[in-house]
């Protein structure tokens, strides 16, 4: 394959791997096996992937506007908390043995697409005081673990990118419940770029860089990250949640037979 051909392939596999992540969180669908098909390793893959997905994360971000305008609250409680779990994250990258995220990755992306495919239905309030009491006690302790997924995902996103955005896009779905498709993959989006970003200052100094294949991934990335919002925006929520979901579970089996192959 001519550098040229090579050149253009890249860029067409980064405006899908962009589309894919800012609709669904799933660059690492398209990215990480046409990566691993051109004879990069894993991690090295991973990191390439990474670097060229940032892209399309400050692209998409700018694209969802509209719906961050009125989430910025959240929005800036989350960046931080993932901030702080991709840095560990993409420390334990070079300190634990590849072999132990090819065989983690499989199964957390296709619990998550599985959680997807089922219905999210918006909590009804209940009318009864000791309801309203019982469920404002629950309410505290799912905002416990949902503060403690949104880092788990942040320390996953740096350690291994690779289906990190269905994770967190699943994670909002289930805890935000009340907001729409949109918003929390708006959300999804703000959070996946904050940790990408983190962990391609800290590839950069950890590992070398491919750079004849991030540049065109990069250019790629960013249209597609234009994109995917946009597309987001005109399709059924739950329309989104089955695609999503079914796209990871493809990933997690996909994934699964080249581990053994």
């Amino acid at each position: 394959m001519s550098v040229i051909t090579s050149f253009i392939l890249l860029i067409i596999v980064g405006i899908c791997a962009g589309i894919t992540s800012a609709a669904a969180g799933l660059a690492s669908l398209i990215s990480y096996p046409s990566l691993l098909a051109m004879g990069l390793p894993p991690v090295i893959a991973n990191v390439t992937s990474s670097y060229s997905t940032v892209a399309s994360g400050y692209s998409s971000v700018f694209a969802s506007a509209r719906e961050l305008k009125n989430n910025r609250k959240q929005m800036w409680l989350m960046v931080p908390v993932v901030l702080i779990g991709s840095v560990i994250g993409a420390v334990l990258l070079f300190t634990i043995p590849g072999k132990f995220f090819q065989d983690l990755v499989p199964f957390c992306i296709g619990i998550a697409g599985i959680i997807l495919l089922f219905p999210h239905r918006a909590q009804q309030a209940h009318s009864n005081l000791a309801k309203n009491t019982q469920a404002l006690s629950h309410s505290r302790f799912h905002r416990v673990l949902a503060w403690v997924g949104i880092f788990l995902v942040g320390l996953y996103a740096g350690y291994f990118n690779s289906g990190a955005g269905v994770m967190m896009l699943t994670l909002l779905t289930v805890v935000n419940r009340q907001q729409s498709f949109a918003i929390n993959n708006a959300l999804k989006n703000v959070t996946m770029t904050a940790t990408n970003t983190m962990a391609a200052i800290i590839f950069f100094f950890e590992a070398g860089i491919h750079w004849n294949y991030v540049i065109p991934l990069f250019i790629g990335n960013i249209l597609g990250g234009i994109l995917g919002p946009i597309i987001v925006r005109h399709l059924p929520g739950r329309l989104m949640q089955v695609i999503v979901g079914i796209g990871a579970l493809v990933l997690a089996v996909s994934l699964v037979i080249r581990n053994v192959m």
